[in-house]
């Protein structure tokens, strides 16, 4: 799921705590060992479920999400025409 979220950082009050890469279980937050500070790596792999947000004490980020951007566009077609191979001459019978 590729999405348009936004995730907001301010720098200048980061205390290199990591706490926010840690809350992050989609790996979507690295951290940059040199700079003591997160990299926002996959931004759009984000779920905006706000662990990183919230557990940062100094509000250095906000997550901005893009709802518009999360459509599941799925069909059933290939449901479909496999069952129709699967089910044989059955199938036939059931519609």
């Amino acid at each position: 799921l590729h999405t348009r979220h936004k995730i907001e950082y301010d720098p200048t009050n980061c205390v290199g705590c990591k706490l926010c890469y840690k809350a992050c279980f989609i790996d979507v937050i690295r951290w940059d060992e040199e700079k003591k500070q997160p990299i926002f790596k996959y931004v759009n792999e984000c779920a905006h479920c706000n662990y990183c947000m919230a557990s940062c004490k100094k509000g250095c980020i906000t997550v901005v999400p893009d709802y518009s951007s999360q459509s599941y566009r799925q069909s059933f077609d290939m449901y479909r025409a496999n069952k129709e191979v699967n089910m044989g001459q059955n199938y036939e019978e059931v519609r």
